[in-house]
């Protein structure tokens, strides 16, 4: 029998003993076994074919030498060698295919068949240039193959920006794509073969143990890289994997790395932190920050036994220059109050911005109170000097409240809360100092708040109550007028006069509501009796800045039509905001008149009043007193009055309690006067009373 014939009628046989072989390589095993005989089924019917066809001696030559003529379209043993480079062979496991295929057919076919031990030289010659043939084909074939995949995989990795580099474990650079070879600045034929821990200028040593720890683990590595210089010199942050390549037998062959750029994301995650826990105007901690702090200082100083003090500090005057100036001056001025700050303590100590003008300090490690003393009294002199902002040179001062732990609390939050009530205390004790907290302020901060929960049900519970002050006038002695004065008849607590609870009715915003109920009360009442008496009846409300600001109030003002008198203190009047004194002029054109309260004790100029056009001008009630004993407050008042009258305003003195001094103000022209000569503040019953006397 012919080898041809015995290939063609022993071809499962055949394949069946190369299987066995086939199945050892192990990318063989992950094939099924259609794909995997597939191409050897039919490189040995192109074999039987080529060994039934007659050949010239040239071709003869030719195939033995690999070089055997070729049709147009890919044979059979090329198209092995492109699977088997998808299917991950090595050139070698597809060579031994071949050897393993020549070997099944003559083993086979000399057990079978005792022609073949009688076969022609010429015959197994012939074979085995056909095999030759074939192993060519499919080695050239596997070879293309393999070099197209590797410039597919270049190119797609040379088109990232990521860097992609393989390595061995001595650092020697066997593959670099395009990106690795910029950042360092050779071209990728110059990089191969060049070792990473040598081209890097910073970081080998941590590379090294990455890579050494990696080599005893095979566990890859996540996380920044860092030996990836900049070319430009510029720092850079770099994110990415070492993954160990092994060969068949588990050993280490090489390392793939893969990195990418995360600079910018590493900047924007560091800018979010920061504001997360930074003043974005100061620079300084803010309040997340500056509290955690304050918690991480508590822990050290009671593990240490050491004391800490927090410093709450508050500007004052800083609301006026924002107003005045605008902005802009205000925040330069928080900049270079933070600034003044960070410059009297140490550097570990804490200074933060909690909002506004408001400022906190962590001492550590305070072993002496007096030293906090000192310190306290630097800032203070520090925030007093001048301040240079657009528009000018301004000067405010501060008030600072300071609390010890553990002396006063035991946690972050009572400190935070007692330095804020030293700091009230301190302002409220003349501002431009400082004070230690103790339990008395604690007690009186319970029973601020306490007032300030009860005043929340004052109104709807209907315990806010109107008194007036008639207004004389001083001429006919008739009341033409009165001042609306607010009372609180408290359940536990009796009458409480609005001095007792008013600022903070403006603290807690509550001004408005109430201030809103006032001029409602007040309007009802000056109308009624404006029909009683005959006359245009007029009654003076007080109005804060807060007040001024409130969207209704000129609105109330409007519908007064002329039957309220709005009362501005002289210093709400001075540090006014341009929005406030807008709202002035609104007021104003809608209706209302004004009346400058308390005038005297500030330093409003007459111009001032001229530039408001402000209706009345009322006398503060200490100068009336000490008219008729100084000559300099009497001389005072009849200037007043008498420039009052060249600007067109009308002078109320504030304060008459004796005929002398009533007959005086008449003597200096004085339009109008209330005190208690006339009357004491009255239920809105008692006044209508009067005026009833006086009609009849």
């Amino acid at each position: 029998m012919k080898l041809s014939e015995f290939i063609r009628a022993n071809t499962d046989p055949i394949l069946d003993e190369w299987e066995i072989f086939a199945k050892e390589v192990s990318a063989g095993r992950e094939l099924d076994t259609a794909t995997l005989r597939g191409h050897a089924l039919g490189i040995l019917h192109t074999i039987a074919n080529d060994l039934d066809r007659p050949q010239s001696p040239v071709e003869q030559q030719a195939k033995s030498k690999g070089h055997g003529p070729r049709g147009p379209l890919s044979t059979e043993a090329e198209l092995h060698g492109a699977a088997r480079v998808t299917a991950g062979f090595s050139v070698n496991d597809a060579m031994a295919e071949f050897r393993a295929l020549r070997a099944s057919v003559l083993r086979l076919w000399f057990e079978a068949s005792a022609a073949a031990a009688q076969a022609g030289a010429d015959e197994i010659t012939r074979f085995n240039e056909a095999i030759d043939q074939a192993l060519s084909e499919s080695v050239g074939r596997f070879s293309d193959e393999k070099n197209r995949h590797t410039r597919l995989f270049d190119t797609l990795l040379s088109s990232s920006p990521d860097l992609h580099y393989i390595f061995r474990e001595d650092g020697t650079i066997l593959y670099a794509n395009r990106a690795f070879s910029c950042l360092y600045g050779m071209p990728a034929n110059e990089i191969m073969q060049k070792n990473l821990f040598d081209i890097c200028t910073v970081g080998a040593q941590e590379l090294r143990r990455h890579v050494d720890q990696l080599v005893a683990s095979r566990a890859v590595y996540r996380g920044e890289m860092p030996c990836i210089p900049s070319v430009s010199g510029a720092a850079a942050t770099y994110e990415g994997l070492l993954i160990p390549v092994l060969d068949g037998a588990g050993k280490l062959e090489a390392i793939a790395g893969t990195a990418r750029d995360v600079s910018e994301r590493k900047a924007m995650e560091d800018r979010v932190r920061r504001n997360a826990n930074y003043d974005s105007l100061t620079g300084l901690p803010n309040r997340s920050l500056s509290h955690d702090r304050l918690e991480r200082e508590v822990k050290r100083s009671a593990r240490a036994d050491v004391p800490l003090a927090l410093l709450f500090i508050d500007l004052d005057g800083f609301k006026e220059v924002n107003d005045r100036l605008g902005h802009a001056a205000g925040d330069q001025l928080l900049q270079q109050a933070a600034q003044r700050i960070r410059g009297c303590v140490r550097d570990m100590d804490t200074v933060a911005r909690l909002a506004g003008d408001e400022f906190t300090v962590i001492l550590a490690e305070v072993r002496r109170t007096s030293h906090v003393e000192i310190l306290a009294q630097q800032i203070l002199d520090e925030l007093a000097k001048p301040f240079s902002v657009p528009g000018g040179d301004v000067q405010v001062s501060a008030s600072m409240g300071i609390t010890l732990f553990p002396q006063d609390a035991s946690g972050p939050e009572d400190l935070i809360r007692n330095a804020d009530q030293a700091m009230y205390a301190a302002k409220a004790a003349g501002r431009n100092r400082f004070g230690f907290f103790t339990m008395r302020m604690r007690n009186a901060a319970w029973a601020r708040l306490r007032v300030i929960d009860e005043m929340r049900h004052a109104l709807p519970e209907r315990q806010l109550r109107l008194h007036y002050q008639p207004i004389v006038d001083l001429v006919s002695e008739r009341i033409v007028k009165a001042e609306a004065q607010l009372r609180w008849q408290h359940p536990a607590s009796g009458v409480m006069s609005a001095a007792s609870f008013i600022g903070l009715a403006e603290e807690t915003g509550l001004i408005n509501e109430i201030g809103a109920w006032v001029q409602d009360q007040a309007l009802a009442h000056a109308q009624r009796w404006r029909v009683l008496s005959g006359i245009a009846f007029q009654i003076g409300i007080h109005k804060s800045a807060a007040e001024l600001m409130a969207a209704s109030a000129e609105s109330r003002a409007e519908a007064a039509d002329g039957a309220l008198l709005i009362e501005i203190k002289e210093d709400v009047l001075l540090n006014s905001s341009p929005a406030a004194r807008a709202r002035i002029g609104l007021l104003k054109k809608a209706g209302g008149q004004l009346a400058i309260d308390d005038f005297g004790i500030g330093y409003a100029s007459m111009s001032t009043l001229k530039k408001f056009e402000a209706d009345y001008l009322k006398v503060d009630r200490s100068f009336v007193n000490t008219a008729m004993k100084q000559a300099d407050s009497r001389m005072f008042v009849e200037s007043i009055i008498a420039m009052s009258h060249k600007l067109g305003l009308k002078v109320i003195a504030e304060g008459v309690e004796t005929a002398g001094q009533k007959d005086w103000l008449r003597t200096a022209g004085c339009d109008l006067a209330q005190g208690y000569y006339f009357s004491e503040p009255i239920p809105p019953q008692g006044l209508e009373q009067l005026l009833i006397a006086e009609t009849s």
